[in-house]
């Protein structure tokens, strides 16, 4: 395919509809940060499904297979009904744009911040959260929820420990299970010492232990 161009249309409805800007928006797609969900007319149009970090939402741009012309630009929930994208293809989106961008996907050490006036009345400061918090958000007959999960044990380290198989990824499928998330339904895996620095954390997903059965229902 030839490089991306936008039509007026498409800057028009890009501009109004995300905050993107339009070079970066041609970056993407010239650099192969998209996923394809559906062709139309014949094959001739393809809708791609892009992620966009200054929004934290998804995409899909309407792109001319023969000469890269951009012909429009909707949220993913504009198609919802029409074009379902599964929690697979939105992570998969996420992960291209964040690892192209080089966005750190570990969640910085709490800061610990003491007040002077414990220390004058002789009072230690507050002890740090043991174990870091686990938030999932996933999608379920149609509705977007958020599932907290225990924290996370000692042996499990930090999230610098989580990007090889780990004792905490069997740990966190068992977690999912009883909390009954559906494995296809997931969009996020959160971490973090508090609620305030919760990021998404895609090796927790990537490194799941799953069955070939469960596998398939994620595609």
């Amino acid at each position: 395919m030839r490089p991306a161009t936008l039509t007026r249309h498409a800057e028009q409805r890009a501009s109004e509809r995300c905050s993107l800007s339009l070079a970066d928006l041609k970056q993407y797609l010239d650099n192969g940060l998209t996923v394809l969900l559906a062709f139309q007319k014949g094959g001739r149009h393809a809708k791609r499904l892009i992620y966009s970090p200054h929004d934290n939402k998804w995409f899909v741009v309407v792109q001319d297979g023969d000469n890269g012309g951009v012909l429009t630009v909707m949220p993913l929930d504009y198609l919802k009904n029409r074009i379902p994208a599964t929690a697979a293809q939105k992570r998969s989106a996420r992960k291209r744009v964040r690892d192209f961008l080089k966005i750190p996907q570990t969640a910085p050490p709490a800061l610990v911040v003491s007040c002077p006036q414990q220390f004058e009345a002789g009072l230690p400061p507050p002890p740090e959260p043991l174990g870091w918090r686990i938030r999932i958000r996933f999608q379920i007959n149609g509705k977007t929820c958020f599932k907290a999960l225990p924290r996370t044990l000692p042996e499990h380290g930090d999230p610098g420990h989580w990007t090889e198989p780990a004792p905490i990824h069997a740990w966190l499928r068992d977690r999912i299970i009883e909390a009954g998330i559906p494995f296809s339904g997931i969009e996020w895996i959160l971490a973090g010492r508090t609620s305030k620095s919760e990021r998404p954390e895609d090796c927790l997903l990537e490194h799941l232990p799953l069955t070939p059965e469960e596998i398939d229902a994620c595609r």
